[in-house]
C-alpha cells in the first residue's frame, strides 16, 4: 500500500490575471477552488492512474471538509486528526502572458505534540511490511521541523520504503534519515546548501552525492524543461523530456514524486520509473488544475523521454 502523508493540506484558490500589477484594484473576479497540498496532490495522481493509496492529514473547520470530500471523490480513503481551527487556504494568481505566478500561503492552525503523537501513533499502526510512505510537505504549525526522520525510522521499523518530499528547513531537518527516494529541483538544493546553482552537471552529481551521503538512496533532482538527473550507488543518468505547451507548473514536482511511487509500486525498472516520473510532471503541466494529469497523456509521453547515461 501507498501511504501518502500531507501534514498541512491546503485550500487553492486561483486567480487567472494577465499582466498582473500589485496594488492595482481588480473587481469582481473569478477564480478557481482546488483542494491541494503536496500530498493531496500526490494521492489525486496515484488514484487518476489507477494506483491505490491512502491519505494521513491533520486537518480542521468547513476547508478539512473540503479535503476529505476532495479524496473520496478520487476513492482515496483518508485518515485524519482533527484539530480546532480552519485547514489553510493559498491564493495563486497566474499571470499566463508573461509566465508569473503569484503565491501566498496561509500558516494554517497549530497542531500541538498530543496531536502529533496521535497521528504518529496512527501511522504506525497501519504501517506494514513493504508499505510505500510518502513524506510530502510542510508539517502543520506546531509540529516538530524533523518529524519526517521521525517516520523514516518508523519505517525502517516495519520494513517500509519512505520518500521524502520536503522543502526548506524541513528537508534539512529530515536528516540524518533512511530515504528509499527523494526529488528535490535545483532552487531546493541551492537552499539546502545555501550557495547559488546553476545548471551544471559536474555541480549537480556533487551536491547530489552529499545529499545522499546523508540518508537517501535514490535521488531524482528536477531540471525544469530539461528533465532530470538521476543518481544511485550504481546509476547515474539523466532523463531528456519533450517540449508541452505549459498550463502552469504548480504541482508538477508532486505528480512526478507520484510517478516514482506508480513505478516502485509496480517494480518497473529505475528508467521506466523515472520517465513515469517525468511523464506525470509533464503532464501536470499542460493542465491548470493542480497535481492533475490525463492518464492517455501520460502514457503517450513515456515513448517520447530518452535516458541518457
Amino acid at each position: 500500500m501507498i501511504r501518502v502523508i500531507c501534514l498541512n493540506p491546503v485550500i487553492d484558490r486561483m486567480y487567472y490575471i494577465d499582466d498582473f500589477v500589485a496594488a492595482k484594484k481588480i473587481h469582481e473576479m473569478e477564480h478557481q477552488v482546488y483542494v491541494g497540498g503536496k500530498g493531496v496532490n500526490i494521492a489525486r495522481v496515484l488514484s487518476i492512474m489507477g494506483v491505490k493509496c491512502e491519505l494521513y492529514t491533520v486537518i480542521g473547520g468547513n476547508n478539512g471538509r473540503l479535503v476529505k470530500s476532495e479524496m473520496e471523490a478520487y476513492q482515496v480513503p483518508v485518515h485524519a486528526i482533527e484539530a480546532e481551527g480552519e485547514t489553510r487556504t493559498t491564493i495563486n494568481i497566474m499571470d499566463h502572458r508573461n509566465h508569473r505566478e503569484t503565491e501566498i500561503t496561509e500558516a494554517g492552525f497549530p497542531v500541538n505534540a498530543v496531536q502529533e503523537k496521535e497521528f504518529l501513533d496512527m501511522l504506525r499502526k497501519d504501517l506494514e511490511k513493504e508499505d510505500i510512505v510518502v513524506c510530502s510537505g510542510i508539517p502543520a504549525k506546531g509540529m516538530k521541523e524533523d518529524i519526517y526522520r521521525d517516520i523514516s525510522g518508523i519505517c525502517e521499523q516495519f520494513s517500509c520504503k519512505c520518500i521524502l518530499d520536503a522543502t526548506g528547513r524541513y528537508l534539512k531537518a529530515a536528516f540524518p534519515g533512511n530515504y528509499y527516494f527523494s526529488k528535490p529541483n535545483l532552487d531546493e538544493i541551492a537552499d539546502f546548501f545555501d550557495m547559488p546553482m546553476e545548471k551544471d552537471n559536474r555541480v549537480i552529481l556533487e551536491k547530489g552525492h552529499q545529499m545522499m551521503e546523508l540518508g537517501i538512496q535514490n535521488l531524482l533532482i528536477s531540471l525544469g524543461a530539461e528533465g532530470g538527473i538521476f543518481i544511485s550507488d550504481t546509476r547515474v543518468f539523466q532523463a531528456l523530456i519533450p517540449k508541452v505547451e505549459v498550463v502552469s507548473t504548480i504541482g508538477s514536482g508532486d505528480a512526478a514524486v507520484a510517478g516514482f511511487c506508480i513505478g516502485l509500486n509496480s517494480r518497473l525498472s529505475v528508467e521506466d520509473s523515472v520517465k513515469m516520473a517525468m511523464a506525470c510532471g509533464i503532464s501536470n503541466a499542460a493542465h491548470s488544475k493542480v497535481g492533475f494529469v490525463d492518464a492517455d497523456m501520460v502514457h503517450k509521453i513515456l515513448g517520447q523521454i530518452q535516458i541518457r547515461d
